[in-house]
């Protein structure tokens, strides 16, 4: 039945089963691990949860070390889910000792790392770490056994979905970022796990924000102006909160969460970040605090502010200085393609010097496709309605930066994307620049781009504006094979001339009119 968990079985059972098969049966290792694997799923028994691998003792003693550490942290959690230190049956070296394995055990290195954290979905322990972070009273102790939760709490929430969706300590993650907001330790320690927790999750999103998130982040960034992994880390979450990228959901609230962010005056405080940044010379500071600035600008009103307070000036500036650093450069060129969605700004850029920065960076990372993807995406902006703008571009060899991007990314498909959309507005209200397209090549690099799903519809567009034959290509969902469509134009559509005007209908309507009484019966 749907919504209902799928059946497991504990690894004791399952090496039982190959243990009987190789004894009983006398089966070979591998055939014996095959058969078991088979006897379960016939039976309808997950078993992503379980080491598949031939049973030896040396696993076995460390799936015991992982279960006696998990009985261990949970012997500390009383009755009301508390934890107190003193009550602990054990001492908090050995708590921390015990969250040290987990964490060790369930790492992506760890041969079995995906078995270890199923394993804590099974057996709740992952709830017994959530208790954790609410470990008192504070001290010296307090704050090691915390450190260590948190760690191994970011390491399982980023390698496991079930884990991350299962979070819901988000009231107590605030309720810490409040109390222990002194520490830069704690607080940076903190903030990692909420943007890990958050990432690719729109429900850990909407409890974190809705306890207050928000806020804790402004505090924290107020309370450690000066401390980089604080502030990046701030930066970090700010991003992840405000896009939307769990594609599970049909909804965000990546939207609301920029606005929210906005009213608690995150753009000045993004200034500060920015300038911290450019004084020390931190230039992956300096790229987090971008990222934040582009997903923040969603609207009128937060562009306005972005470019008033001096957050423009400043990324132009940074990009000019730091044109080697590729992630810088896409950061930039990110908050470019986001500000330009404002007519005023995106003709400013093409006229200050930015479009030529932006340029020579397309130019000099050809190898990064965030510095592509973002690249095209701030042309099509900027040549959206915009006619001198498209002059400006092509005076700068825009279109040809543009079509190289393409080039050296032929299967990302965003690049593509934004690629496409680029040159229909190149030459939407352009039409002079045909020819100049058409010389640089921009035929064969639109077909190509339509071999993607993603940019098909783009790339037909465009070709077909641009004068050139061309066919959709559709893909079956089912075998992945593609379709191709007759070609724009071949066919004529046969239209029922229902809206041409006729002294005809007039006509039939008075032959075929009857009294009412002959219509309605009672």
């Amino acid at each position: 039945m749907s919504g209902l968990l799928p059946a497991r079985v504990s690894q004791e059972a399952f090496d039982e089963v190959v243990k009987e098969n190789m004894e009983d049966f006398e089966m070979g290792p591998g055939e014996a691990v095959e058969d078991a694997i088979k006897q379960f799923k016939s039976q309808g028994v997950t078993l992503d949860n379980l080491d598949l691998s031939v049973p030896t003792d040396e696993a076995r003693a460390e799936r015991a070390d992982f279960l006696e550490c998990t009985a261990r942290l949970d012997s500390c959690v009383q009755s009301d889910g508390t934890v107190s230190l003193p009550s602990c049956p054990v001492p908090a070296s050995s708590i921390v000792s015990s969250l040290k394995t987990i964490t060790d055990l369930c790492s992506p290195t760890s041969a079995n790392g995906s078995v270890y954290r199923s394993l804590l979905v099974t057996n709740a322990a992952i709830y017994t770490l959530m208790n954790l972070l609410g470990v008192s009273p504070p001290g010296e102790d307090a704050d090691a056994v915390l450190i260590a939760t948190v760690k191994a709490l970011r390491v399982l929430t980023k390698e496991s979905l079930e884990l991350k969706d299962s979070f819901v300590a988000f009231e107590r993650v605030n309720t810490l970022l409040s109390s222990r907001l002194s520490s830069a330790t704690i607080t940076g320690a903190l903030l990692a796990l909420v943007k890990v927790s958050c990432k690719n999750a729109e429900n850990n999103k909407g409890y974190f924000m809705k306890s207050g998130g928000a806020k804790s982040i402004m505090k924290a960034i107020d309370a450690h102006p000066s401390d980089p992994v604080v502030l990046g880390e701030a930066c970090f979450c700010v991003n992840t909160l405000c896009k939307f990228d769990d594609f599970r959901k049909e909804m965000s609230s990546a939207h609301e969460n920029a606005k929210e962010f906005n009213l608690l005056g995150i753009v000045p405080a993004l200034l500060k970040v920015t300038d911290l940044s450019i004084s020390t010379s931190h230039t992956k500071l300096a790229v987090a605090a971008m990222n934040a600035t582009r997903v923040l600008a969603v609207n009128d009103e937060i562009v306005q502010s972005i470019v008033a307070c001096g957050l423009l000036s400043r990324t132009q500036v940074q990009m000019s200085a730091h044109l080697h650093d590729s992630m810088l450069c896409g950061a930039a060129l990110g908050v470019f393609r986001n500000v330009s969605g404002n007519d005023e700004i995106k003709s400013a850029l093409c006229t200050d010097g930015s479009l030529q920065v932006m340029l020579e960076a397309m130019r000099k990372h050809t190898a990064s496709s965030t510095v592509a993807e973002h690249g095209c995406g701030t042309i099509a902006a900027m040549a959206l309605r915009k006619p001198e703008n498209v002059e400006h571009i092509f005076n700068c060899d825009g279109a040809a930066a543009l079509l190289l991007s393409m080039r050296h990314h032929p299967t990302v498909v965003p690049v593509q994307r934004q690629g496409c959309l680029a040159v229909r507005n190149l030459i939407a209200r352009n039409q002079d620049k045909k020819e100049a397209l058409t010389e640089l090549g921009v035929e064969k690099v639109l077909k190509d781009a339509g071999k993607y799903q993603g940019a098909v519809d783009e790339a037909y567009a465009a070709l077909r504006d641009l004068g050139f034959e061309a066919s959709v290509t559709k893909f079956d969902a089912d075998t992945g094979q593609v379709v191709k469509t007759q070609m724009f134009g071949d066919t004529k559509a046969n239209f029922n001339k229902s809206t041409v005007a006729s002294n005809e209908i007039g006509r039939k309507i008075d032959e075929n009119a009857r009294p009412a009484n002959e219509c309605v019966k009672y």
